[in-house]
């Protein structure tokens, strides 16, 4: 069974996440979060929600803006993460 802080590491690092953005901010990784909403032998989806930093051209940020969106973990036999995409 996957550690659910492998899975935290994963999304923390991942570009897939940006796709949910809407203001081609930053995604600010202490919000993120997820819950497992269904369970196959080779894969596991997730729905992700998180806060996404949206900065002035002065460099200030002006404000944070809720995102989320489904993936789907690729999962080996091993149980390992190999993968994940956009669901």
């Amino acid at each position: 069974m996957l550690e659910a802080l492998a899975i935290t590491h994963l999304l923390q690092n991942c570009k897939e996440l940006s796709a949910f953005c809407s203001q081609n901010g930053w995604i600010i990784n202490e919000s993120i979060h997820y819950e497992i909403i269904e369970r196959q032998p080779d894969n596991l989806l997730i729905y992700v929600t998180f806060l996404e930093s949206i900065m002035e051209g002065s460099g200030c940020q002006c404000d944070q803006k809720s995102c989320y969106g489904r993936l789907r973990l690729k999962i080996n036999e091993p149980g390992e993460i190999i993968g994940l995409e956009l669901a």
